[in-house]
């Protein structure tokens, strides 16, 4: 492929992403800064290639940019529970699992685990539910470097693993003591 036709694929791309952008549809309403800074993400890979990446710890809350995603793929800003078994500074890559504010099914109830961290902010004075549908494997880049460091409980953490063996597997594990919403 020449370099004539990948331009012209880009400016494509890029006349695209402005008709999106303009569409009104307010999931979009963003799309013009999360491109610019996706854009410098990957700039920045061009440049410099990090070598060690800071190590998370199973159960640590972090701050995560998921971007602009497709369909019902969850975007924007979200705290979200490390479940990686075993970082290392050595792996750019963690996986978690993303903390909402909504009720839903596959849903595991938090309680008011953020306002445990931030007890100070009523933004936080809410209850929570691990997202486990919405479970995935991220780029330590999203993750935001300034924030508060918390753990979970690890009551917390056997009830995100219970119900993730259920949902995902065949297998069934009897825990009386897991409250995951089924829709409410």
């Amino acid at each position: 492929m020449n370099v004539k036709t990948t331009t012209n694929k880009i400016d494509i791309a890029c006349n695209t992403f402005k008709q999106v952008h303009n569409s009104g549809v307010s999931k979009f309403h963003t799309l013009d800064s999360w491109l610019e800074k996706e854009s410098n993400t990957f700039l920045s890979e061009t440049v410099t290639q990090k070598h060690t990446y800071k190590k998370f710890v199973r159960g640590q809350v972090v701050k995560v940019d998921f971007g602009i995603n497709i369909g019902s793929e969850l975007c924007y800003t979200h705290f979200a529970i490390v479940i990686t078994k075993k970082d290392s500074i050595n792996s750019d890559i963690v996986t978690i699992v993303p903390i909402t504010s909504k009720k839903g099914s596959n849903r595991v109830s938090l309680g008011k685990l953020l306002h445990k961290a931030y007890p100070n902010s009523l933004k936080y004075n809410l209850y929570c539910y691990a997202n486990l549908t919405q479970i995935r494997s991220i780029s330590k880049n999203r993750i935001f470097s300034k924030q508060k460091q918390f753990v979970c409980d690890p009551s917390i953490l056997n009830k995100i693993d219970t119900t993730l063996v259920t949902m995902y597997t065949n297998q069934n594990i009897p825990n009386k003591n897991i409250n995951v919403n089924k829709g409410v």
